[in-house]
């Protein structure tokens, strides 16, 4: 239960705030019925949403075999929409009289239409394909377990509406000018999210290669958007609520008519207490995402490096060692300083999976045995140990070997040049 409310509150918050920000800076001050621009920002959302649920099952059914030919294209689109955002909103913080239902909601309203479909598309399929995980092998499809897995991935959701809807609230009682520039802040934090993922895409497929600080950056942009940038995006809108506040508190000011009295003192009490619940529903989302995570994702700390023979030009392990068919691990200090790990294993048939301890999406994690299969430390993904050697997702980063005279050789310039991925 604990792990898909975690998995649903990490991956959907961020588009669900998306769409609170923008409903509180584009909905009118003065507001009567359900207006047509917040009929299309939620259209958008289910549009999003329904076609992140189908590009799910063609991923699912296998349908959808390479995720880049839809995940390149939507990125791009992502990237060129924040873009677009960044500078509406940037125009809404320079001039101050300016309202999104004036000229500029022409441009405004469509453009926030797209953001939010295109952020609920690109969120919707890592959260749904969760559902696999419902039914465990050898369990029972109505078990105790299945319908808590159920309940936390529905209450997860639901949690996340709920956030949404009370900092939706609040933001529309704080000052107009902060909660603008809050949310060109958080347009910010969230295009450079969609660029890092669109450039760890794009170098998975070896379209583009980085490396160095570059590839760093990337490495941990895409590795703690759940985490850290999440809480740094949620925590950007508790300034609005601080001048929310400020405005809550003091004495209200007596009017010429007592019943304006009564209403101003009661608007802001529930200021108050929009307030309390904002604070006390990012509370919640801190604590889902550190102390939750930490404990769904407690995982085997990384085994020593095992010794190994070394030539004049390779590193040398003997096949007997391998014989056992577990993931054994390695480490050569380049000369540089820098510790780079290899794995090995032996597959079935007799082949060698040879490898380093890192991946090309997670960068330098490594990776442990778990029930016969490898298991990537950073993102939990399951490796096949019979792909390990191959290019592409999450496996180890192949580096070239050889195998004579009943021992696995790998070249010492092979690991020199693998240093950068572990620098």
């Amino acid at each position: 239960m604990l792990e898909r409310f975690v998995s649903v509150v990490g991956g959907a918050t961020l588009p669900f705030l998306l769409y609170a920000a923008l409903a509180a800076l584009l909905t009118p001050a003065v507001v009567e019925g359900w207006t047509r621009s917040g009929r299309w920002r939620l259209a958008s959302a289910l549009t999003g949403t329904a076609a992140g649920l189908v590009f799910a099952v063609l991923r699912a059914t296998a349908v959808i075999d390479r995720r880049t030919v839809v995940n390149i294209p939507t990125l791009v689109a992502c990237v060129a929409i924040d873009a677009a955002l960044i500078v509406v909103l940037a125009l809404l913080v320079r001039r101050p009289t300016w309202g999104a239902d004036g000229r500029l909601g022409a441009v405004a309203h469509p453009v926030a239409c797209l953001a939010v479909g295109l952020a609920f598309f690109r969120a919707v399929p890592n959260v749904v394909l969760g559902l696999t995980a419902f039914i465990e092998p050898g369990e029972e499809v109505l078990s105790s377990e299945m319908l808590l897995r159920v309940l936390g991935f529905i209450g997860g959701w639901v949690a996340v509406a709920l956030l949404a809807f009370i900092y939706y609230r609040t933001a529309r009682r704080a000052p107009v000018r902060p909660t603008r520039v809050t949310l060109l802040v958080f347009a910010f934090v969230f295009g450079a999210m969609h660029l890092a993922e669109l450039a760890r895409v794009l170098q998975s497929t070896h379209l583009i290669r980085l490396s160095g600080s570059a590839f760093r950056a990337m490495t941990w942009a895409t590795n703690n958007a759940g985490g850290i940038i999440l809480l740094a995006a949620a925590a950007v809108w508790l300034v609005p609520m601080g001048f929310a506040l400020v405005r809550a508190v003091g004495r209200t000011p007596a009017q010429s008519n007592p019943a304006r009295t009564r209403a101003l003192r009661a608007e802001r009490r529930r200021s108050r207490r929009w307030v309390l619940a904002s604070g006390l529903g990012f509370a919640a989302l801190v604590a889902t995402r550190t102390v939750a995570v930490a404990k769904v994702n407690e995982v085997p700390t990384l085994s020593d490096p095992e010794p190994y023979e070394r030539s004049q030009d390779a590193a040398v392990v003997s096949a007997t060692l391998l014989a056992d068919g577990h993931l054994h691990r390695f480490a050569y200090e380049a000369s540089g300083g820098t510790e780079v790990r290899f794995i090995m294993i032996l597959k079935n048939g007799g082949a060698y999976g040879v490898g380093l301890d890192a991946c090309e999406s997670c960068g330098p994690a490594g990776y442990y045995e778990r029930d016969g299969k490898i298991i990537c430390k950073r993102c939990d993904v399951a490796i096949n140990p019979a792909t390990i050697g191959f290019k592409g997702g999450c496996n180890p980063i192949p580096i070239d070997f050889t195998v004579a005279d009943g021992a696995v050789s790998v070249p010492l310039s092979a690991l020199e040049d693998s240093a950068e991925v572990f620098a």
